[in-house]
């Protein structure tokens, strides 16, 4: 996975398997295909998804000439991910060492007022440093409202997360997201230290 990728996805009942691995408000059956557009830099994508095990999922983000991957893994309390291996940061490279929490949630999670929280340990270099750090994310279910975007109109679920982190330097920031029950993301708005990442859901379907 880019790590370009991975920042976006930070501000990242069972419908697929009929397991752990699919909820109503992120769905993941293999037969839906979703279209999204980058609000920053007009680039589209088609996400899709592929069950790899019995509780394993890989995601798929396909640009024009490139193509982006997340490994789930899902559980009881969620779908999780930890990226693979030393990503490039400027000046440097960071390793993503340990999660705690969930990504995306179980289905009794998503109410409002539900909340959950998760935090990745990091590990890396910055020109001759060796460095240790953190990232840690808080996700609230603040109303359901309906939004508007380029695939139709939806009634959706508010989420806003705040993210703080420390790695050589203390960073935070925030994203809004925007979750329909059968549909998943529709729309996605965040800024923090090292930029932002939005987006909007084109098309969905079969």
């Amino acid at each position: 996975m880019k790590a370009g990728g991975f920042w976006a996805a930070m501000w990242l009942g069972s419908l697929a398997f009929g397991n752990v691995c699919s909820s109503a408000f992120y769905p993941t059956d293999p037969d839906l295909r979703w279209r999204y557009r980058n609000l920053n830099d007009q680039q589209i994508y088609i996400q899709t998804f592929t069950q790899t095990g019995a509780g394993t999922l890989l995601e798929q983000r396909r640009y024009e000439g490139r193509t982006e991957t997340t490994r789930w893994t899902c559980t009881p309390q969620g779908l999780r991910t930890l990226p693979e291996g030393d990503l490039p940061i400027p000046g440097g490279t960071i390793r993503f060492t340990k999660l705690t929490g969930v990504i995306i949630p179980s289905s009794e999670t998503w109410r409002v007022g539900g909340r959950w929280t998760y935090r990745y340990e990091l590990r890396g270099r910055i020109a001759v440093f060796d460095l240790t750090g953190f990232l840690e994310v808080e996700n609230r279910i603040v109303a359901k409202e309906t939004i508007t975007v380029a695939a139709g109109r939806f009634e959706a679920l508010r989420v806003e997360a705040s993210f703080r982190g420390e790695f050589g330097i203390g960073f935070g920031g925030k994203a809004t997201y925007w979750f329909a029950e059968g549909v998943g993301v529709v729309k996605q708005v965040s800024e923090g230290t090292f930029g932002g990442q939005s987006s909007e859901l084109l098309e969905f379907g079969r």
